[in-house]
């Protein structure tokens, strides 16, 4: 028996899957998009577009963000500057100590009336903190004194002076007065009278006319050197706890006789004064210790004027009257 023929079999197209286009979306036949068909939000060029979008928005509104902050900087500058609560009427002075206080608020009071806005700065940092640059400089000129000064407007109607003084070190005297030194041996006042805490450095030959504000004239400026040092030491004793007796408030005048010597004036409540000598070397501590326990003990030296020579290994006291004591190393 013969099998019947088999039948031709038709082969079906099995289509691939749809090209896709650089968004990603298919593409029909001929290369036309459906109508619902929209670009992937997911595409880097999506993307992009909405980075671009977004940074458009954000630097759309400044230029009339920055006009609304110029206005109202503007306004607010001139309400305060024709408020009248903004006059300066008061002086406030802070820190004044040996400088001239009527000098000061009289040159401060020369901006009272004035609106605060006037006369501010001077550099950057004076007109960000309210201060008056030429009112500063002001007073310094006129008072050689003072370091360092900050005039600033205190709220609401206020000036206030902060003075910052420099430190006397050292007390010279001159022709008809005393000359305070700072540290710079520039004169910062005058005294006629020895109304303050300083001894006196005698003896020193000026080469010139002494003017407040500047620098000592001397024809040695290692004498004032020599004196400073001598001070220092005695400031020092006076800060230990163990000294017997202050020597800066005991010593009231000192005069250099050569190099590292010196002569120490003492004065006593019932007239005259004992000279001591003394060196200024590594033994100088151990001899002020030395000199404030004998000034203690009337009864190793007398309160008679004298010279006390602390210069040597022996202590010797020679009164004036005449006479010689030595003062044995075991009494002290």
């Amino acid at each position: 028996m013969k099998r019947p023929a088999a039948k031709p079999t038709r082969h079906r197209q099995v289509q691939g899957p749809p090209r896709r286009t650089s968004h990603g979306v298919p593409k029909g036949r001929g290369g036309h998009y459906p109508e619902i068909f929209q670009p992937s939000p997911f595409t880097e060029e999506s993307r992009r577009k909405r980075a671009r979008e977004r940074r458009r928005r954000k630097f759309a509104g400044w230029p009339s963000r920055l006009m609304l902050f110029l206005s109202v900087l503007v306004a607010a500058f001139l309400l305060v500057a024709y408020l009248p609560e903004f006059t300066l009427e008061e002086v406030t002075v802070t820190g004044i100590r040996l400088a001239d206080e009527d000098l000061v608020r009289s040159l401060a009071r020369q901006k009272v009336g004035d609106h605060f806005l006037q006369g501010l700065g001077g550099s950057a940092g004076r007109l960000l903190t309210l201060r008056y640059g030429a009112l500063e400089r002001a007073i310094l000129e006129a008072c050689p004194i003072v370091r360092e000064v900050k005039v600033s407007f205190h709220y609401p109607s206020g000036i206030r002076v902060a003075l910052d003084e420099k430190v006397e070190v050292l007390a010279v005297r001159v022709p008809g007065a005393y000359a305070l030194l700072d540290r710079d041996y520039r004169i910062l006042r005058f005294r006629t009278e020895d109304d303050f805490a300083l001894p006196v450095l005698e003896g020193v030959i000026l080469s010139g006319g002494p003017v407040a504000g500047e620098v000592l004239p001397v024809e040695d400026t290692g004498q004032l050197d020599a004196a400073c040092r001598l001070l220092a030491a005695l400031i020092l004793h006076d800060q230990t706890e163990a000294a017997p007796l202050k020597l800066m408030g005991t010593v009231r005048q000192f005069r250099q006789i050569e190099g590292p010597l010196f002569f120490l004036f003492i004065p006593l409540s019932r007239g005259g004064e004992i000279r001591v000598r003394l060196e200024d070397n590594r033994q100088v501590q151990d001899k002020l210790s030395l000199l404030s326990y004998l000034l203690s003990r009337e009864d190793l030296v007398p309160q008679v004027a004298g010279e006390l020579d602390l210069s040597g290994e022996t202590a010797y006291f020679r009164p004036d009257t005449g006479g010689l004591e030595i003062i044995q190393p075991g009494d002290s």
